[in-house]
């Protein structure tokens, strides 16, 4: 009797506001939001800004609308909320429902595996330090309101307002024994529309909170990884690439010593063990993943290079970066948790 479920429609063409209504004349606990159409398609951000209008309770979780958590997600996040009134929020951990349906999918059922095990658990645990996913958290309704609600211009609201919940004095904690099972990208178009909008969300954030991140620890931190994963690494294999292709050409002449094949071989063997550690905490690594965390080295990983300079461009050509791009979704069969995790 204390849930309240508070379903925002932007703006669907699926049916979607018929079905909610009839569930809300089911179930009281049920309220909908149907945005006008003057109002539809502004974003994510402002999807939750009227949300949270209506919501009655101090305890928020936000779930997208492809997830399906796991009974237990709300009760195993809420405690560590109630523990300490300086932590705003509790994060959990989001797997891919679909990854079996292509290479696609699960090399990025391998990527969301290593970046929460490795990125997300091992900032928290050296550094106690988590950022917000877009699914699957528990945050305290006077912290966002206190904060000034989420930012309408952020493609990346989750990322932006951790930045500023840190700059409040409060903290985020991280709980992987929370899970939710999202739909993720099935076709590469739509991957690549999904990663330009997370890369030039991330680049509003760094723009916007650049000065405060060289003064404070905790957004420090999450400098650092955004400079590491989309400048440093974007400018290093560029020009190793251009390095590689100038001497095949014999254009170049490196007078270098250094025994590098050896250094690219132990590079690739330490990314393959490290995502297989990852691997190993969800039981997935099987024979079939290892091939393909070899296999996403030299071609999942590289499309990054491509999302994130096209996104870099798009930003110096000064496009709008408040502009929401809709990921597309696709029919996803629900199954068991027994069957999702095989």
């Amino acid at each position: 009797d204390l849930l309240q479920v508070v379903i925002i429609n932007d703006g669907s063409t699926d049916g979607t506001d018929s079905l909610i209504a009839a569930m809300a004349q089911k179930d009281a606990r049920i309220k909908p939001v149907n945005l006008p159409p003057a109002e539809s398609g502004h974003g994510k951000a402002f999807a939750l800004n009227l949300g949270l209008e209506h919501c009655d309770h101090e305890f928020i979780a936000v779930y997208d609308a492809d997830n399906n958590p796991e009974p237990d997600s709300l009760r195993t996040l809420v405690p560590y909320l109630m523990e300490d009134e300086k932590t705003a929020a509790v994060i959990g951990k989001f797997r891919t429902i679909n990854k079996n349906t292509g290479w696609l999918t699960r090399f990025i059922n391998i990527e969301t595996i290593a970046f929460q095990w490795i990125l997300q658990a091992g900032r928290y645990q050296l550094l106690r330090v988590s950022i917000l996913p877009g699914t699957n958290y528990v945050i305290r309704k006077s912290v966002v309101q206190a904060c000034g609600g989420w930012d309408n211009r952020a493609i990346t609201e989750d990322s932006e307002i951790s930045m500023r919940i840190y700059q409040a004095g409060y903290t985020i904690r991280f709980m992987p024994l929370a899970v939710t099972w999202e739909q993720e990208p099935e076709t590469l178009a739509v991957w690549i529309r999904q990663r330009m909008r997370w890369v030039r969300g991330n680049n509003y954030v760094m723009r916007k909170f650049f000065r405060q991140m060289l003064k404070s620890r905790f957004l420090f931190t999450e400098f650092v990884y955004l400079f590491a994963l989309y400048y440093l690494f974007l400018l290093a294999t560029v020009l190793s690439l251009i390095l590689f292709v100038l001497g095949g050409m014999g254009l170049i002449t490196l007078n270098v010593p250094g025994p590098y094949f050896g250094v690219w071989v132990t590079a690739f063997i330490l990314f393959v063990f490290e995502v297989l550690i990852a691997l190993s905490y969800e039981e997935e690594d099987h024979p079939r993943n290892i091939l393909y965390t070899v296999l996403m080295y030299f071609t999942y990983c590289q499309l990054w290079l491509f999302v994130v300079f096209k996104a870099l461009i798009r930003d110096l050509r000064g496009y709008r970066v408040g502009v929401w791009d809709k990921t597309d979704r696709f029919e996803v069969a629900l199954e068991s948790t027994e069957e999702k995790q095989s």
